[in-house]
């Protein structure tokens, strides 16, 4: 072959304290597929190029290029096209692929034009959080989505619809990418041989500013596929949550668990009232 089959993105930014243990993994991937690795700095200050380019010994097509534009969906863009593979691999600097992962996703993309993969949620969190579930889950009552931390697709599906949206919000553009290629007719699917342990966010605060913005990304969301059939959320569930939230408020300081969920749960529908505000829709 004249190029590699396999192209594997992964953005950075600022990623030195776990890049390392990506980068080993990946170099420890015992495939006879072609398959070359490109890492896209997104504007870090630390010492994740340097890691990344320390790497070359052991991943033999190795690409270190760096993004100007903010943002992991103008980095994974940027990355796909310093690729040359048919097919497009994503994970993130802050996780671990399990071995045998590249064998997997393209066993799975042989099924489907768009693929996530599994996750363990174990190994480097400590059970507060809610976990990824198997599979590929529909979400907002609307299409599956995958997440861009296990995710592939096809060079030609990635084409066809322009790739992630780089204006979109923190918190959605795995969802409107994956949901934006569906509505153009492709096949998603789940590779459940391809794992990934996912580091989920350590603190309270990280916590409450993903789902703010995941919230609040919500309502554009509704806004662009609402003509496409997604559902607005039903009134008495969303005064259910609230109602949920009140009254759990009280047993916070005295369950971690719940305390995290509250955070969680309160961050994202104050991102939806924010968000509808914003974009001019109605999603609570």
């Amino acid at each position: 072959m004249n190029g590699p089959l396999i192209t594997v993105v992964m953005p950075a930014l600022n990623a030195a304290g776990t890049i390392g243990e990506q980068l080993a993994a990946l170099a420890a991937q015992d495939t006879n597929l072609p398959w070359q690795l490109v890492v896209v700095d997104n504007g870090s200050s630390d010492e994740t190029i340097a890691i990344a380019e320390s790497f070359r010994a052991g991943l033999r097509d190795l690409v270190v290029t760096t993004c100007s534009r903010p943002g992991p969906s103008a980095a994974r863009n940027l990355g796909a096209r310093v690729g040359s593979g048919d097919l497009l691999l994503y994970c993130d600097a802050d996780d671990r692929v399990a071995p045998g992962w590249v064998d997997a996703m393209a066993r799975a993309l042989q099924q489907a034009d768009v693929v996530g993969g599994a996750f363990d949620n174990d190994t480097f969190n400590d059970g507060a959080m809610e976990r990824h579930p198997a599979g590929v889950p529909v979400t907002a009552g609307f299409l599956p989505r995958a997440i861009t931390a296990n995710l592939g697709v096809r060079r030609s599906a990635w084409s066809a619809v322009g790739g992630f949206a780089e204006d979109y919000g923190y918190g959605s553009e795995d969802t409107e990418f994956c949901w934006r290629l569906q509505v153009a007719g492709y096949r998603i699917g789940y590779a459940e041989q391809a794992v990934v342990a996912y580091r989920y966010r350590s603190s309270l605060r990280a916590v409450a500013v993903k789902a703010y913005k995941s919230g609040r990304s919500r309502a554009r969301l509704f806004r662009d596929f609402a003509p496409h059939g997604m559902p607005r959320p039903r009134l008495t569930g969303v005064a259910w949550r609230w109602v949920r939230i009140v009254l759990t408020a009280p047993l916070v300081p005295f369950s971690v668990g719940r305390r995290w969920w509250w955070v969680n749960e309160s961050a994202a529908a104050a991102g939806r009232i924010v968000g509808s505000v914003r974009f001019r829709v109605r999603y609570l």
